[in-house]
């Protein structure tokens, strides 16, 4: 385990070996504003005694559990449907916030979600960008100004090995387009797979004789890190409550 920082916020990763949790591993052993306590992934098999940094003999070693009395204030999730109710296990083991960084999450997943935000805080976002969360709100303000005179219509694309399609952030920015008011269709919500693709998603609203598109595009995966360490660093010590990544920014709903 790596030397304890004074008034560090002290993290698990969950799914430390995978595309995300990996770098969320490196990025929060290297800041001083966070303790790296352990990275779990649901198999060691060759990477049996090895570190949670590559390479990093300061870094902590792999775990497919946490020891007894391990102390953490936040548990950050980018695994698996089971991975996530393994790290809400966790989370209640040690004490801790979490946050769910998982896609494609079961309805019984959700449920046990909800229960564990009466305990603790829990964030849910399948997308940890920071420009996601302000385009969410856009998308809430153009839905409910627009409302059902405009058809609107979601194209999201990712890379050719993304399970889900589509994508969870796809799914959650048609639930705030509808919730505000939003003519949109299931089958208005589509998705590309292709390439190497980190993410892209645009949000239109066609209306006669005008469109109206929102999009954001990931250039660097590095955004989904550093989103997950801001909304670690700020779910540290909050009460308990199920939140998003626009509380994270005090964006409030209007």
């Amino acid at each position: 385990m790596s030397t304890p920082k004074s008034e560090s916020t002290r993290v698990i990763v969950v799914g430390a070996t995978g595309r995300i949790g990996s770098r969320v591993c490196e990025a929060a052993h290297q800041d001083p504003h966070f303790e790296l306590v352990s990275g779990l992934c649901a198999s060691l098999k060759s990477r049996d005694n090895q570190r949670c940094v590559v390479g990093d003999d300061r870094s902590p070693l792999l775990r497919t559990a946490v020891n007894t009395g391990t102390c953490a204030n936040v548990v950050i999730d980018f695994s698996s449907d089971s991975g996530a109710r393994a790290a809400l296990q966790v989370a209640d083991r040690c004490g801790a916030s979490a946050l769910i960084g998982t896609t494609a999450l079961t309805d019984e997943t959700r449920r046990i979600i909800d229960a564990a935000s009466r305990r603790r805080a829990v964030l849910v976002a399948p997308n940890t960008s920071l420009g996601i969360a302000v385009l969410s709100e856009c998308v809430r303000l153009a839905a409910g100004t627009l409302g059902a005179r405009f058809d609107c219509s979601i194209v999201e694309s990712h890379h050719k090995h993304k399970k889900d399609a589509p994508s969870g952030t796809a799914l959650a920015l048609a639930r705030i387009a509808v919730d505000a008011g939003a003519a949109l269709d299931p089958d208005q919500v589509l998705a590309v797979r292709g390439g190497d693709v980190a993410g892209e998603h645009t949000i239109r609203f066609a209306g006669a004789g005008e469109v109206v598109e929102l999009t954001h595009r990931v250039l660097s995966r590095g955004v989904f890190v550093q989103g997950a360490l801001v909304a670690a660093k700020w779910l540290h010590g909050r009460a308990p409550g199920l939140y998003a990544m626009t509380d994270v920014l005090d964006i409030m709903s209007r």
